[in-house]
């Protein structure tokens, strides 16, 4: 019999490491399960989970990755400068689960233990860090091992985020000639994966510090062992692993910048990791944890895609992967966890509202030309890259150097001449597109008209083309993706406090009854359709949301779709008409709400009618 492939020994062996760590983890996990019941070893309760659930799963994954390491990779050395190390670091954690430390203990536990194997040789050993090597080498293992500590706030989310850098590790790994590591870094995320169906909502088992604190420490520990020694790029040592682990390290950096703005110590902080953000801007807890993980894998493929450019793409890479983090850590302070469960009372004062700090409009601005100096520098590397067929020759490296600086300065001066800066990206339209494009074009007769003048040698004129296309992609883009991941986020709320809506009438006011449904958290409202009389507007959609039929099938759709509530969204319907709606609704037994705007004044205190000051006016 003839396989239609073959897979290389090397992939074969880590594809064995991860099977027998996962079948080994979960195995252990149903036993651990059944003795944590028994001995009473259990997470005090919460909202979340009202039945104790047993802690410490930790145990089971290490000896998972033990066993399964030793049996198909033979325990080398390289195995044991990484495991070791890690296993003394799961002893901390296992002592604070049976016996809490406090948080400056742990610390100096932590700290032993990295110094410990940075002494052992589990150290950066690359050029141009021989000085720092040590004090960064003992800070990158404690930080991730706190990092992943961190994240282990939701069920399932550092099980499967320490699953999924494990596989990006080890592949990178492979890659760089280190199999020690590579079958190491499998059977971790082998047994990660077996350990999470008991560990995804709702959690039969937390892993417990013992399992995140190890899990930190040893992709920390992986990163350094082996891969790196061989590498004399010193922007390739620091940007892969960062990229392989930028989702913990960008949630221990959000909670500690936004924990000092509202007023938290940095210790003492619970609901206001960034998936309980997500969780407050409306989504579900699992589909929080699907986008997490969304994003730890987009860094872990851009990792393994880029690990073979050189210095200048590399800057640009992590420069654009760090801006893009930077809007969605903007995006996420604006959702407000302030008593976002009884039980976690986190933020001591209100979060700080960015657009109240002094100069706010100006740090946004300034905000908005560093974030367009990024792009642009990126978007006209990609276009050499793109022009030369992914090798700039050296002579056309010169020539991005000596143009960079002109084009950075001409292409702002024009993006401020044509207002692009200052203005609010979440109401991004058309005519911010439009502006977008006709700079674009602008800018690109500027950088003609300046490389007429100074004439560097060889430059290629189809690049200034290209560039203005991948101008008007990088820019244009940040501005609309912000908007639409916003839009997502808000067309996937969910809750039992949303009320399942349809809007009578998918005119202009029921477009506005539905933005505003989306967007103002405080009514509570779930859209699920529009009913609209207008035989065009059958089976057609606005902003995603289906016309579901006439207005006469009102009763049968609200029994097909559990409708909670109609709004009737028809400011020009005659009185007779609002009184048909209305028996239809009595007829399908949900309540009936109008839809009406008005323009009202204001007293002499300043003061408005309390039914307006939530949003529309509904009757």
């Amino acid at each position: 019999m003839h396989w239609p492939f073959v897979l290389p020994n090397s992939v074969l062996l880590l594809l064995m490491a991860f099977v027998a760590a996962a079948l080994l983890a979960a195995g252990l996990t149903r036993v651990h399960l059944w003795c944590g019941r028994r001995l009473g070893h259990s997470a005090s309760r919460d909202s979340f989970h009202p039945i104790p659930v047993p802690l410490s799963g930790g145990v089971g994954i290490w000896v998972a990755i033990l066993v399964a390491t030793v049996l198909v990779g033979g325990g080398g050395a390289v195995h044991w400068l990484i495991l070791g190390p890690s296993l003394a670091m799961f002893a901390v954690g296992l002592w604070d689960d049976l016996r809490p430390l406090t948080p400056q203990g742990k610390l100096l536990l932590q700290i032993f233990v990295s110094t410990g194997g940075v002494a052992l040789g589990l150290q950066f050993q690359t050029a141009g860090l021989e000085v720092v090597g040590v004090p960064v080498s003992i800070l990158w293992l404690v930080g991730m091992a706190n990092a992943f500590n961190l994240i282990d706030n939701m069920d399932g989310l550092a099980a499967g985020v320490a699953a999924l850098s494990g596989v990006f590790l080890s592949f990178h790994a492979l890659g760089q000639g280190s199999p020690g590591v590579a079958i190491a870094a499998a059977a971790f995320a082998g047994a990660h994966a077996g350990f999470l169906p008991f560990n995804f909502k709702p959690a039969r088992i937390f892993m417990g510090d013992c399992g995140s604190m190890a899990a930190g420490f040893f992709l920390s520990a992986a990163s350094m062992a082996g891969t790196w020694r061989g590498v004399s790029n010193l922007l390739f040592v620091v940007v892969i692993p960062l990229l392989i682990l930028a989702v913990p390290i960008f949630n221990m950096v959000f909670i500690i910048i936004t924990r000092k703005l509202s007023g938290v110590p940095v210790f003492h902080g619970k609901a206001d990791h960034i998936s309980y953000r997500l969780v407050a801007h409306g989504l579900s807890e699992r589909k929080s944890v699907a986008l997490i993980y969304a994003l730890s894998a987009g860094c872990g493929m851009l990792a393994l895609g880029f690990s073979r450019l050189g210095s200048l793409a590399l800057i640009a890479l992590i420069s654009i992967v760090t801006l893009a983090l930077l809007y969605f850590g903007v995006f996420l302070y604006e959702a407000s966890v302030r008593n976002f469960y009884s039980d976690f009372r986190v933020e001591w004062r209100d979060s700080v509202d960015l657009t109240t700090l002094p100069f706010a409009q100006y740090w946004w601005r300034l905000f908005q030309v560093l974030g367009d100096v990024i792009l642009i520098s990126g978007g006209y590397f990609l276009a050499y890259l793109m022009r030369f067929e992914g090798s700039l020759p050296a002579a056309q490296e010169r020539n991005f150097i000596l143009t960079l600086p002109y084009l950075i300065l001409g292409k702002t001066m024009v993006f401020n001449l044509f207002r692009l800066y200052g203005s609010h990206w979440r109401y991004v339209g058309v005519n911010d597109l439009l502006k977008i494009l006709q700079a674009a074009g602008l800018s690109a007769l500027a950088l003609a008209a300046g490389v007429a003048l100074i004439r560097p040698e060889s430059f290629s004129r189809s690049v200034i083309v290209i560039d203005a296309i991948v101008t008007v992609l990088l820019i244009g883009g940040s501005r609309v993706l912000l908007r639409l991941f916003r839009e997502f986020i808000l067309e996937s709320r969910s809750g039992v406090s949303l009320v399942r809506t349809v809007i009578v009438g998918a005119g202009d006011s029921g477009e506005l009854m539905l933005r505003e449904a989306r967007h103002n958290g405080k009514l509570g409202l779930d859209v699920v359709g529009f009913l609209d009389d207008d035989p065009s507007k059958a089976e057609g959609t606005i902003h995603g949301v289906r016309v579901l039929g006439a207005t006469s099938a009102l009763p049968q759709i609200c029994r097909d779709r559990r409708v909670e509530l109609a709004i009737v969204a028809m400011p020009s319907a005659p009185h007779t008409r609002v009184k048909e709606i209305a028996g239809l609704c009595r007829e399908a037994g949900i309540p009936c709400k109008i839809l009406s705007i008005e323009l009202l004044d204001c007293d002499t205190q300043g003061e408005i009618p309390a039914s307006n000051k939530n949003g529309p006016v509904l009757w």
